[in-house]
């Protein structure tokens, strides 16, 4: 008999190990240049695996997400959520979002994205967005309009050399 995984790899770590996540942060009155998502891996020994952000605007806006350093600072705790509802897995990171995250240092783009007014976009990264131990990304409000925004940010986490 022979068998092949054939479903995202995000499916698999949340059913057998439960190590898949979504994080949501809200802002309900962003402004241009902010920060409205902030996703550290605190893990020692697995990476985290970015699977897709999902961008909500009520105005057209541009996103930019970007590899950083720093402390983030001045925003809420964002708790993510297991996708595996019978999983009590949290996840080793340190999130952070709601427009007001401060303390950050960009150190390269890793994408751009455009969304209309009342609009919605995902970033699909295929689990190739990988942020070892102690690697972050936020997510910045680049353009648009003062007013609410959400991100949803999935990923999942595998032990680092593990196949």
């Amino acid at each position: 008999n022979v068998s092949a995984k054939t479903n995202p790899r995000i499916f698999y770590s949340s059913r057998d190990e439960g190590k898949a996540f979504n994080a949501i942060s809200t802002a309900s009155s962003i402004v241009a240049g902010e920060y409205i998502m902030y996703l550290k891996n605190d893990s020692t020994t697995d990476n985290l695996y970015v699977k897709n952000v999902e961008f909500h605007s009520e105005n057209a806006a541009v996103w930019k997400v970007w590899n950083v350093t720093g402390t983030a600072a001045g925003s809420s705790v964002v708790t993510p959520s297991n996708l595996n509802l019978g999983s009590a897995n949290i996840a080793e990171a340190t999130s952070r979002g709601d427009g007001s995250i401060t303390g950050l240092t960009n150190v390269k783009q890793i994408g751009t994205h455009r969304n209309g007014a009342n609009g919605e976009g995902e970033m699909n990264y295929e689990n190739a967005l990988i942020l070892p131990p102690g690697s972050a990304i936020a997510i910045e409000y680049e353009s648009g309009t003062t007013g609410p925004a959400e991100i949803d940010l999935f990923f999942h986490y595998e032990t680092i050399g593990k196949k």
